[in-house]
C-alpha cells in the first residue's frame, strides 16, 4: 500500500510542476505579446460586443476600420468579462494589422494578466520545493535515528 501511495504523490507532484511550467510559460507569452505591440500605433474606434464566431460562449467586438468590418476578440482581455452583448465599448486598433485590437492604447491588461498567472506559478513552485527541502530533512533526521 505504501508503494501505492509513493507513487501516486511522485504523480501529482509531476503535474504540479507541469502545471506551474505551463503558467509560467503563459506568463511569458503574455509578456511577449504586450512588448511586441505597445508601441505601435493604434486608433482608437468604436465597436460593438458581439458574440464569438467560433466559441458562443466568448464575446468578441464588431468594428469597422478603414471601410472594412472586423470581428475580433481584443488582445488583452483574458480573465475578464468584456461586457454584455450589444454593448458599445471603444477599442484600440492597430494601424498596421487591424486584426489587433486592445481595449487599452498601452496593452497594459496584458501585464496584470500576465502577474497573475505568474505569480501563481511561482507560488506552485515554491510548495513544491518546500515539500521536497521538508521531506528530505525527514528522511535525514529517519536515517540518523536508526543509526
Amino acid at each position: 500500500m505504501n508503494k501505492i501511495v509513493g507513487i501516486v504523490e511522485r504523480f501529482l507532484r509531476i503535474v504540479m510542476f507541469v502545471v506551474a511550467v505551463a503558467m509560467l510559460g503563459g506568463a511569458l507569452f503574455l509578456i511577449g505579446i504586450h512588448q511586441t505591440n505597445k508601441n505601435l500605433e493604434k486608433t482608437a474606434v468604436s465597436g460593438q460586443i458581439v458574440y464569438g464566431t467560433e466559441v458562443k460562449a466568448i464575446h468578441e467586438v464588431s468594428y469597422v476600420f478603414e471601410g472594412k468590418e472586423y470581428q475580433k476578440r481584443p488582445l488583452d482581455v483574458y480573465f475578464r468579462k468584456l461586457g454584455n452583448a450589444g454593448e458599445k465599448i471603444k477599442v484600440y486598433v492597430v494601424e498596421d494589422h487591424p486584426t489587433r485590437i486592445f481595449i487599452s492604447k498601452t496593452g497594459r491588461p496584458l501585464i496584470d494578466s500576465a502577474g497573475l498567472i505568474g505569480g501563481w506559478s511561482l507560488v506552485l513552485l515554491l510548495i513544491l520545493f518546500g515539500e521536497h527541502q521538508l521531506l528530505r530533512r525527514m528522511k535525514m533526521l529517519e536515517e540518523s535515528s536508526e543509526k
